[in-house]
């Protein structure tokens, strides 16, 4: 979606910047990630999962004091 409105103001944008900067040779290269973004999580067992991730003997210690979610 950025890429797209990126691309769509790509004329102004290097005008604007060819101008102020007295360069006409600057042109710009979009490269896009698309790496999924940092997921939160936000319900009780999604919060469980991802402390779950980082230690795992975070289930031995619910099952050791009977514990829920």
């Amino acid at each position: 979606m950025m890429e797209s409105k990126l691309k769509t103001h790509q004329p102004k944008l290097l005008k604007f910047l060819r101008d102020k900067l007295n360069n006409y040779s600057i042109d710009l290269k979009i490269d896009v990630n698309e790496v999924v973004e940092k997921k939160f999580a936000y319900t009780p067992q999604e919060r469980y999962e991802k402390l779950k991730e980082k230690n795992p003997m975070l289930e031995d210690f619910r099952k050791m004091f009977g514990l829920d979610l």
